[in-house]
């Protein structure tokens, strides 16, 4: 056998020698030798086709070493035999390259690169010191450690929960009142954990919305128009779970709350100029003329007026005759008027807006009459 008169240096595994065969895969003689056998599929290979394996002058850079040698090698499509990995380890993908070389010391860079030529995202260079021996090859394996795609951890607690509960209800001084009372609710509940417990009281239903005034665990109630009202509380916890309770308050009219009267009428509190709004439109309402049996109310310009709830709330029975104003406050398509100085009183059936959950209501410039 011919006597070997370099050295060599293998970046994987490879076998072959300095001068030996030519590579049926370069086609130059004494320049990279492979040799394949049958092994493993190998493991993920992330953004990696090809390793940039480059040789510089010991202690020189990597970034900034001019290159003695350098291949851009395929990965293998076997994974790197047992025998050159750790016990326990297997289904490693790899590319090796061969470099003839003078003896001397080198230092060894292996750049994971994706199908376009760039550094890989995932796998970081390897590098490392190698010495170069004449007559024999040097092999040695640089191993490039990839971040890859690590899992999360996930820690899942389920805990359990109860809803307060509600204790107790009390009105004050009850739940029947009067257009000039209000009551006084208080709710008590307690929660099976120990929570703390906080409280949103709200109105349900009735003919108008009342006056509620929430203050914690207690709230007030009063309401200007006669009727049935129905009103809830709920009892949350830390967590904002919630338990529960509706109940009813029922008001009748009370015709004299104990205020003053005003310009020329009386009866039924419907005094001459005493002015308000729907309760649920918002829109204003002026009384023109009134007596103990009727009263002339009208729209304080225009709107929408639940009629019979309005006289209601001025202490009549209900509402009676119905008409349009043209424009006239406490007059009928006429000039300047007022509850001062009101005009015509005619009814003539314009107006009528329907029924809606709080009655029949009309609209627009109109008036009306309330009689007992």
């Amino acid at each position: 056998m011919k006597a070997l008169k370099c050295g060599a240096l293998v970046l994987g595994l490879l076998a072959g020698a300095c001068n030996g065969s030519p590579s049926p895969e370069s086609g130059a003689e004494g320049e990279v030798g492979r040799i394949r056998v049958a092994l493993s599929t190998p493991g993920p290979t992330y953004d990696v086709s090809a390793i940039n394996i480059k040789v510089v002058n010991a202690y020189e850079s990597c970034y900034y070493g001019e290159a003695i040698a350098e291949a851009t090698v395929s990965l293998e499509e076997e994974a790197l035999p047992a025998d050159l990995i750790p016990p326990g380890g297997e289904n490693h993908p790899f590319a090796d390259a061969l470099f003839v070389l003078p003896p001397g010391d080198y230092w060894v860079c292996a750049t994971p690169q994706t199908d376009a030529g760039a550094p890989s995202s995932h796998c970081h260079t390897a590098e490392g010191y190698v010495s170069v021996f004449g007559g024999s090859t040097t092999e040695t394996t640089l191993v490039s450690h990839c971040t890859g795609e690590p899992n999360g951890g996930l820690d899942v607690i389920a805990a359990l929960n109860s809803p307060p509960v509600i204790d107790d209800l009390d009105i004050a001084e009850s739940k029947f009142i009067t257009t000039c009372e209000e009551a006084t609710i208080t709710v008590s509940a307690s929660d099976p954990d120990g929570d703390d417990v906080w409280y949103e009281w709200y109105q349900i239903s009735g003919p108008s919305w009342g006056a509620l005034a929430p203050a914690g665990a207690t709230a007030t109630f009063s309401a200007p128009v006669a009727g049935n009202y129905e009103l809830g509380v709920i009892a949350y916890d830390t967590w904002g779970y919630g338990t529960s309770l509706t109940f009813p308050i029922h008001v009748s009219l009370e015709e004299d709350c104990g205020g003053g009267g005003g310009g020329g009428g009386g009866g039924g509190g419907g005094d001459v100029c005493r002015s308000g709004t729907d309760g649920a439109t918002g829109s204003a309402w002026v009384v023109c003329a009134a007596d103990e049996d009727s009263a002339w109310v009208s729209a304080d310009d225009q709107g929408y007026y639940h009629l019979d709830l309005i006289c209601q709330e001025l202490g009549y029975a209900g509402a009676g005759a119905f008409g349009g104003t043209c424009g006239s406050v406490c007059g009928y398509c006429e000039g300047t008027t007022s509850c001062e100085r009101p005009g015509q009183r005619i009814f003539d059936g314009y107006g009528d807006c329907g029924v809606d959950e709080l009655g029949r209501f009309i609209c627009y410039t109109v008036q009306w009459e309330c009689v007992n």
